[in-house]
């Protein structure tokens, strides 16, 4: 490019050129020039620049955990990129401000510490102890440097003493604990009438007149946006390693290297009987089933087969069917409780009682599978794969530079880039702004296609990633520009909304008049009308109880405790339209002598964690307060 320019300035042009560009620094300043290019920070909190490496650093981070947590289930057509990367930034400018209060209260880490954890994480061993190759290997994979690893390491620790120290300060009281199971366990009575919107639908009349006032009214919502088709090219890695070949050397190197770590987990494969008791049950109710579980522990420790007494009272209905097995799993599978009282057993022992969530469980370890390191040959097409991407993903970045170059250096078509790759060139569905079918899925790329360089003048995108080491680059073929839709293309929407309106209208007129009556002493089930209106009986509550509408328990709940002998009515718009009338008559406050040990002990780590988290919003909220943080995209 430079030789280019070079040959093109000779002679009195080129000097002529020169002497503008002179004038123009003289005039404006080298700086102007290079403004952007010196803002490289991505933030920079009380004068502490964050780079804009360790925001993609983050930012990576961030969708990798997204996508391991999601696994199969992870799209990247419905990931916000952009709210991620900024979660991302939020994170670093949280974490910075974190340390810089950690050092400023004096915290140290010291060298010792530092390497004596370091030597403890679980990747960095081999055969029980420390390995320097490996600690080599996680820095050139995660390209860093020993120092820059270790300065990390030292600033998260840091953060954790930090945190430890507010997390060892936060304690509940017993009143405290009293007075919140007192809420969360609290039970109501009452009763409900509903009237529903749908007998109105089926009835409402629309008039021609309605219909054009209510289309003229609205207009701006029957606007078909603009649309265009597009031609694109998509380069992936997983395409380019099709076509890597691996040779059998390298795979038995590979695998050699890797075979420790190709490990499979112990697993462990159990039988249980459960005896089923819901979470809010009283003291007596667990106290049975407890009873219970123990007498069917003493029956299977005097000998009397586990398979049989699992079919007849375990409440498990899935494994009990089996004779209680649950098959092999691993840890991080099962409960809490469950999982320690497993890991825990030698094989064909019976377990104490065990209690959880779901009641109490009897459990017999049946095996032990350990971990097995596969064959070369089990293991053969894993590796093969691995290399293959390894590999292709440094082909992958020459070849996104070369499509780059290309589609830069031949704006008007995909033609030049689609040979010199092997690409196909691949064409759209008519797509909006909003996205389509195929490739309109991706939100980044719809911002990029209707881009006033890309839609406008008709130069092809920028490579667009949509995934990881997935690009497409995009031009626009075809246009459509945006319209407003006939009233007789979209009468039938209009009426609809016409219906499901005066419906709402005579639904709200209908409970309110009902309304009325219980307010002068009718009952309400003898208001139920079948097909308009639906009675219902709600006794003993929960706030999370099952088989009633959400939305009618939490107004229940909301309502006053009506006095003693008396009831509190209220009517409401449900959110679908339905109108629904409640009256409360009778509030039972739980007694928290009725919790249970593990019931106690659970829901105050709840509270402690919530109060942990408000102390930390908290703490966030005030060191950003008192902070100077700037973002160059917010100042400019």
């Amino acid at each position: 490019m430079l030789q280019a320019l070079k040959e093109k300035i000779t002679g009195w042009l080129g000097w002529v050129v020169i002497g503008l560009i002179v004038i123009t620094f003289s005039l404006f300043g080298l700086g102007s020039y290079l403004k952007d290019k010196a803002r490289v920070y991505a933030a920079k909190v009380n004068g502490v620049e964050i780079t804009q490496r360790e925001l993609q650093l983050a930012y990576q981070q961030q969708r990798t955990q997204l996508e391991q947590m999601l696994g199969d289930a992870f799209d990247p057509a419905v990931i916000d990129e952009e709210l991620l990367r900024e979660r991302a930034l939020e994170t670093l400018i949280q974490r910075q401000l974190l340390l810089q209060e950690a050092q400023r209260q004096g915290l140290v880490i010291s060298d010792h510490y530092l390497a004596a954890f370091i030597q403890a994480i679980p990747e960095l061993k081999k055969d029980g102890a420390f390995s320097k190759e490996r600690y080599k290997r996680l820095l050139i994979q995660g390209g860093l440097t020993a120092a820059g690893f270790e300065q990390d390491t030292r600033q998260r620790l840091l953060i954790s003493q930090l945190a430890e120290g507010l997390r060892r300060s936060t304690f509940v009281t017993a009143s405290e604990l009293d007075a919140a199971y007192r809420l969360q366990a609290q039970k109501r009575d009452f009763e409900y009438l509903t009237v529903s919107t749908q007998p109105f639908v089926a009835a409402a009349e629309i008039s021609d007149d309605e219909v054009k006032a209510y289309y003229e009214a609205h207009k701006d919502e029957f606007v078909l946006p603009e649309k265009v088709k597009i031609a694109y090219l998509r380069l992936r890695v997983e395409d380019l390693a099709k076509d890597v070949s691996i040779d059998e050397e390298m795979l038995k190197a590979e695998y050699e290297e890797k075979k420790t770590a190709l490990a499979k987990e112990e697993q462990r494969r159990a039988s249980h009987i459960l005896v089923q008791v819901a979470a809010d049950a009283d003291r007596a109710t667990r106290e049975a089933a407890r009873k219970k579980a123990a007498e069917l522990l003493q029956r299977a420790r005097a000998g009397e087969d586990f398979a049989k007494l699992a079919k007849e009272y375990s409440d498990d209905p899935a494994s009990a069917a089996k004779g209680g097995d649950l098959g092999f799993f691993g840890k991080g599978v099962m409960v809490p409780a469950f999982e320690e009282a497993v890991y825990g057993l030698e094989k064909g022992q019976l377990s104490d009682l065990v209690e959880s969530p779901f009641g109490y469980h009897i459990i017999k370890l049946t095996d032990i599978r350990g971990s097995e390191i596969p064959t070369f040959e089990e293991a053969r097409a894993e590796i093969e794969k691995e290399l293959k991407l390894r590999q292709a993903e440094d082909l992958f970045y020459d070849q996104l530079e070369r499509l780059t170059d290309l589609a830069y250096e031949n704006p008007d078509s995909l033609r030049a880039a689609a040979d010199a790759l092997g690409l196909e060139i691949r064409q759209s569905d008519w797509l909006s702004a909003q996205g389509g079918p195929g490739v309109g899925q991706y939100r980044k790329l719809m911002e990029m296609v209707f881009s006033d360089d890309v839609l406008e003048a008709g130069n092809n995108s920028e490579p667009v990633e949509i995934g990881s080491n997935d690009v497409i680059v995009a031009r626009v073929l075809e246009r459509e520009p945006a319209r407003t839709q006939a009233l007789d293309e979209v009468r039938d929407q209009v009426v609809t909304r016409l219906r499901v309106e005066q419906a709402r209208d005579r639904a709200k007129e209908r409970g309110e008049a009902l309304l009325k009556q219980v307010r002068e002493g009718r009952a309400l089930q003898e208001l139920e009308e079948k097909g308009f209106h639906a009675y219902r009986k709600a006794e003993q509550v929960t706030r999370s109880a099952p088989g009633h509408d959400p939305e009618l328990v939490r107004e229940a709940f909301r309502m006053r405790t009506p006095a003693k002998g008396e009831s509190a009515v209220k009517g409401i718009v449900l959110a679908n339209g339905d109108y629904a009338i409640i009256r409360l008559t009778t509030v039972t406050e739980a007694d928290p002598a009725d919790m249970s040990e593990a019931e106690r002990t659970q829901l105050g780590q709840a509270l402690i964690r919530m109060r942990q988290n408000l102390l930390y919003s908290v703490l966030i909220n005030d060191l950003r307060r008192q902070a100077s943080i700037e973002i160059p995209e917010e100042s400019e």
